[in-house]
């Protein structure tokens, strides 16, 4: 049965008016499994995305992303590409989307040279030495998947007071920064686990990235460090229903993790929204690859503007209001 956006509304009006679980901090990952084990999947993931959206800063920032773009606290954008951006460009993993809006708010950027698929802490290292080498610039960082847990060991770093001091924004697009749920999957699929190492041989990747994006508990990505009090960090996550996944790769995910509860269909636990610091942005509609792509690439300009703008026309600009979704039909 086709889904309209009449459905999508009546769902997230239902989600709205359910009277439990009214705070965020109430929706770990249990709770969500077991309201998505009686309500189904699709009602757990409306109730998250109402919750994460009524956060005031939260939904400030989202009516400041609606404004027209004011001036741009940045003259540099630095873009850290995703997973496999050289072998799979057709994930958007290579910042060819940041590149677009970047020019469409006339502010140079740039991808910076990670490996395709190496060790978080090595890219890190990449991170840091290419954010020194802009000293004295007024720099933004937009992340991709595993560039936003690249871009979180970067900040865990001794080194990166100085090298943050001229980052006004980061920005992560479906940052793996917690980690993916999808590792344990692939440890207990011994031919699949097999499979993919021996790809990562093939790609000339490391395979001992793979136990970096590990999650839960004890993990290297498990915590935060604490981030400088000048950057704005912005995370934004998809928020799918199973109707909604555009992106081929998204089914696969998306099923794979459905028994953990709201995932974004391309490794992300969604309850770990809870768990980040800074301005969580939920994309309704929308799945891991942030697709279908001509629905995003405005909703993304207003994000990556109201991140680069000064912090006194954000706060100046904005009564908290509900967001809207992104994406309203499937």
């Amino acid at each position: 049965m086709i889904r309209t956006a009449d459905d999508d509304k009546r769902l997230l009006a239902a989600a709205a008016a359910h009277a439990e679980d009214r705070d965020l901090a109430s929706l770990s990952a249990p709770r969500l499994a077991d309201l998505a084990h009686r309500e189904g999947l699709d009602f757990a993931t409306a109730v998250l995305y109402d919750r994460v959206q009524r956060v005031p800063a939260n939904a400030a920032f989202w009516q400041a992303a609606q404004q027209p773009p004011a001036e741009l606290n940045a003259d540099l954008i630095g873009i850290v590409p995703g997973a496999f951006h050289r072998q799979h460009r057709n994930t958007g993993a290579d910042g060819a989307r940041v590149l677009a809006i970047a020019r469409k708010l006339g502010c140079e950027a740039a991808v910076i040279p990670t490996p395709s698929f190496g060790k978080i802490d090595e890219t890190a290292e990449v991170i840091l030495r290419w954010l020194a080498a802009q000293r004295g610039r007024k720099i933004a960082l937009v992340s991709l998947s595993k560039g936003g847990a690249e871009v979180k060991r970067a900040l865990a770093s001794a080194a990166a007071p100085a090298a943050f001091a001229d980052v006004s924004a980061w920005v992560s697009l479906s940052g793996l920064v917690q980690g993916t749920p999808l590792i344990a999957w692939l440890r207990r699929q011994p031919l699949r686990w097999w499979g993919v190492r021996l790809q990562l041989w093939w790609y000339g990747c490391a395979t001992r990235a793979l136990e970096d994006l590990r999650h839960g508990p004890g993990t290297v990505l498990d915590t935060w460090p604490a981030l400088p009090e000048h950057l704005t960090a912005v995370h934004v996550l998809g928020f799918p229903c199973a109707r909604h996944l555009f992106h081929p790769w998204a089914h696969r995910g998306y099923s794979r993790l459905a028994a953990l509860g709201p995932n974004d269909g391309g490794g992300i636990l969604l309850a770990d929204c809870a768990r980040l610091p800074g301005i969580v942005c939920p994309l309704w509609g929308l799945d891991h690859y942030l697709a279908p792509e001509q629905d995003a690439l405005s909703t993304l300009t207003g994000i990556v503007a109201a991140a680069l703008a000064p912090r006194h026309a954000r706060a100046s600009a904005i009564q908290p209001s509900t967001m809207p979704a992104a994406r309203s039909s499937a």
